[in-house]
This record gives structure tokens, C-alpha cells and sequence, in this order.
């Protein structure tokens, strides 16, 4: 009788523990990359990325277009061409970057999926990269705005006088 009530209390608790949820191991629960971001900051700028799963190409104003392989091994994010390694935290639609150099970055999910850049072709005088590079401007100016810094189209004239003209001013009055 003993034996028939050890075992019945074994297969329950084996029969238990088959069923419950290996979180770690769900595949909708694993993130991804792949997609089209973007992200500000005052220090570098606004930047857009398209990852796929070998590739993350990125636009930004200072530097142009690059075209990165990369990997992801542990929650890091690692180029195969640099010594760059980056901890990923996921936080809904964005991605927070904290680089082996000392800098963070954050990802925000393009919500409306712009033209993909990785597409478009090299030349600066093409249709479609001209195309491409009036809607970057407005999202760049808009992400500007967002941070409190307003971007003038040059046309606006300055209330403050020039640089020079104060100097001219200064040097005169002596």
C-alpha cells in the first residue's frame, strides 16, 4: 500500500512539473532585432537603422550610410568587423544599447515603416535617394523639436547680431 501511495505522489509531481512553462525556451517569447529603428541624441544625432538578421545598415547625417554584419550572443549585441559589444534590455518597442565604450543608446521601433535605406541606390543623385533624404530631414528636424531645439531653415534672420559684427563693434569702440 505504501508503495502504490509513493508512487501514485511521484507521478503526480512528475506529471506536474511536464506541464508548467519553460518561459526561457517559449519561441514568441524570444527578441528580435530585425527591423526598422531610429534613435536621437544631442551628442550624435538622429540615426536610422534597418537590421536584418546578418546586416544593420544605418543612416545618419554625420557619416552617411554603413553596413554592419553583426551577431548576437548572451543578450549582446557584437559587430564581427569592430571590437563594439553592446548589453541589450528590451523595453517594449525600444531597445536600450550599453556599449563596452562607455556610451548608451536607445532604439525606438519605427511605428510607420519608412523607406528601407539598405534599398536605396549609392548615388547621391538619384531620385530615390533624394526622395529618401527630404523625408530623413523632416524626421531629423522632428526629433530635434522633440528634444527643445529648434532647427531655422536659414532664411529666418537672427535676432542676435553675428559674431563678427560684434567684433567689428568692439574693435572700433577702442
Amino acid at each position: 500500500m505504501r508503495s502504490t501511495l509513493y508512487f501514485l505522489a511521484f507521478s503526480i509531481f512528475a506529471l506536474s512539473a511536464c506541464n508548467s512553462p519553460n518561459h526561457k525556451n517559449i519561441a514568441g517569447n524570444k527578441k528580435s532585432l530585425i527591423g526598422k529603428w531610429h534613435r536621437f541624441s544631442i551628442a550624435n544625432g538622429y540615426s536610422e537603422f534597418d537590421i536584418d538578421s546578418q546586416y544593420i545598415v544605418f543612416y545618419n547625417q554625420k557619416v552617411g550610410r554603413f553596413k554592419l554584419p553583426y551577431k548576437i550572443e548572451n543578450d549582446s549585441l557584437k559587430y564581427l568587423t569592430s571590437q563594439y559589444v553592446a548589453k541589450l534590455t528590451y523595453n517594449g518597442d525600444s531597445v536600450l544599447l550599453e556599449g563596452n565604450d562607455s556610451t548608451k543608446a536607445t532604439l525606438q521601433k519605427f511605428k510607420e515603416q519608412p523607406i528601407p535605406f539598405k534599398t536605396i541606390p549609392e548615388e547621391k543623385d538619384s531620385l530615390s535617394f533624394k526622395s529618401y533624404i527630404a523625408d530623413f530631414d523632416k524626421r531629423l528636424i522632428r526629433e530635434f523639436e522633440k528634444a527643445g531645439i529648434k532647427i531655422s531653415d536659414g532664411m529666418e534672420k537672427s535676432e542676435r547680431p553675428e559674431y563678427k559684427e560684434l567684433l567689428k563693434r568692439k574693435i572700433n569702440s577702442k
